[in-house]
This record gives structure tokens, C-alpha cells and sequence, in this order.
């Protein structure tokens, strides 16, 4: 999370450029977990065996690249 403002007073200029690179980073991430949960393997509760979670983690993301052409 970024830094909040102090009461009474503004952000320093660093404060700022903190906040923004922080925030242009979480959005990327949000993201990225919202069109993994557009799969509803993922938006839901996992039912399958524990062991083949990370195979079909794998397999979701990379269906997902190939979707969007990347």
C-alpha cells in the first residue's frame, strides 16, 4: 500500500512518485488475478487432488497467454 498523507499537510514529491509506482504495480497484479479468475477453476474453491493444483495453475496461465496473443 502507499504512504498516506500526513493530517494537515500534502505528500512530499517522493511520497508521490512512491505512491504512483506502487500503484501502477498493484494494477498489474489486480489484473493479472482477475483474468486468471475469469477460468472458474480459479475463481472458485479447488476441488481436485492438492498435487495437481500447480499443473493446472500452469496450464490455466498459459491458455490464458495464449488467448490474449502474448
Amino acid at each position: 500500500t502507499g504512504r498516506r498523507k500526513p493530517p494537515g499537510r500534502s505528500h512530499s514529491a517522493g511520497d508521490k512518485e512512491a505512491n504512483q509506482s506502487v500503484s501502477t504495480l498493484r494494477a498489474a497484479v489486480e489484473r493479472a488475478i482477475a483474468h486468471l479468475k475469469d477460468w472458474k477453476i480459479l475463481a472458485t474453491r479447488y476441488r481436485g487432488p492438492l498435487t495437481h493444483f500447480p499443473t493446472v495453475a500452469k496450464t490455466v496461465t498459459a491458455l490464458t497467454f495464449y488467448k490474449k496473443g502474448w
